[in-house]
């Protein structure tokens, strides 16, 4: 097994060929697929050519360092859920080379035209139409009344409150095909729009429906519409995970949705707004981002928002959205400019915007509410968790989690 004290390789979001691969490990291809068949490197499709496989070097760098570390056989996978090694192969969203695809389309040009219903359909692998060419959802009384109480409060609590009462009022069952599932997804998108928004379902496309929630004037709705793109969907993480895990047992479009967005009370799944919004309000009051870097190394803390584990080379999301704030008036840019090439700079590190201080310049820069960045975030994402739903629900395979009892023996 994997030595404990071994640091984990980070993830460069590389994929590589087979014999690429293989070179890497050391191995011949055949013991590269025998690896794949044992489950201890994942497989998967190369967007441009699907009759190939590509592999991540984070996967390959952890076996290899395991091998190196003992005598014994190659790691065994149980660990998977701790160590962070892919647990499932999609063909919805992923890094190549760098760059965010999603089913085979380049992310940032896609988002130059599309809109989030286009982003919708092609994660969904169904015709626009089929999926939003019906009339807005109906939803009870008692929706529209808790939704006018709730105006003011948490978003994630508005959220997920106004989601458990629209619930029984969703078709979702497993047994949807072709234009009903459509159909269904295409509802439970904008239903979950308006839980975020506190706003009554609508046909308006969901771009402006955010503006009129935030009292957006009309020039801004281009810009929301790059936003809600970028952030439609996320590679593999344990939001998608949750939803996919209900999708394996059989759970309805709105349960699989229900699981993924709880997650926006955690603030390792894209809830560290808070936490940039404050660095904002610091950099703003000292005028300087270096000064303020060097006073939170000095505490031995890392920026918020910036440098994305992920994305080793620069988040591509959190690029596109502070070219978006830059473009509506935000500084922010500059700030991360300057912080590089002064003389107190970061030490010859990097300091590459991640989707949240993109979103925070944004958010800032539009004027829109305080908690604008966390919806613009998690109310887009609920395409891909639906896409992510259907795409487990057609693997047709239910997922398990063993536990391993580590406690004392029973007393005799």
């Amino acid at each position: 097994m994997m030595s404990a004290n071994l640091a984990a390789p980070r993830n460069d979001g590389e994929l590589l060929s087979a014999e690429d691969a293989a070179a890497r490990l050391g191995v011949r291809k055949a013991t590269l697929y025998a690896y794949v068949s044992r489950g201890l490197i994942t497989a998967m499709p190369d967007p441009q050519q699907p009759k190939f496989s590509r592999y991540a070097t984070v996967e390959l760098d952890r076996l290899r360092e395991g091998a190196h570390a003992s005598k014994r056989t190659a790691p065994q996978p149980q660990s998977t859920l701790y160590d962070g090694l892919p647990l499932v192969t999609t063909a919805l969203s992923g890094i190549v080379d760098g760059e965010m695809l999603i089913r085979g389309q380049a992310l940032l040009a896609w988002a130059q035209h599309a809109s989030l219903e286009d982003t919708a359909a092609l994660l969904w692998a169904c015709p626009v139409d089929a999926a939003f060419n019906h009339p807005a959802p109906n939803l009870p009384s008692l929706w529209h009344d808790t939704a006018r109480a709730l105006q003011h409060t948490d978003p994630v609590v508005r959220a997920v409150t106004l989601w458990t009462l629209a619930m029984p009022h969703l078709r979702g069952e497993v047994d949807l095909q072709g234009d009903e599932l459509a159909a269904a997804l295409g509802e439970h998108l904008r239903v979950a729009f308006a839980c975020w928004l506190a706003r009554a379902p609508s046909t308006e496309p969901l771009h402006v429906q955010t503006a009129l929630a935030w009292r957006l004037p009309a020039r801004t709705h281009d810009t929301l519409r790059q936003a809600l793109v970028l952030c439609a969907d996320m590679v593999g993480n344990l939001m998608s995970l949750s939803a996919r895990m209900m999708a394996s047992v059989q759970g309805s479009l709105a349960a699989c949705l229900l699981s993924s967005m709880s997650y926006g009370f955690v603030r390792l799944s894209g809830g560290e707004f808070e936490a940039v919004e404050a660095l904002f309000d610091e950099v703003e009051a000292t005028g300087s981002l270096q000064r303020v870097a060097a006073s939170y190394r000095a505490r031995g803390e890392a920026l918020p928002g910036i440098n994305h584990h992920v994305f080793v080379r620069g988040d591509p999301r959190g690029t596109a959205l502070l070219e978006l704030a830059t473009a509506a008036g935000s500084k922010a840019g500059h700030w991360l400019i300057a912080a590089q090439s002064g003389p107190s700079g970061p030490g010859g590190q990097t300091m590459q915007p991640a989707l949240d201080f993109g979103l925070v310049a944004l958010r800032r820069a539009l004027k829109a509410p305080r908690h604008a960045a966390l919806t613009l975030t998690h109310a887009p994402r609920n395409a891909g968790m639906l896409a992510q739903a259907v795409e487990q629900r057609q693997l047709g395979r239910r997922m398990w989690v063993q536990s391993n009892y580590l406690g004392p023996a029973a007393r005799s």
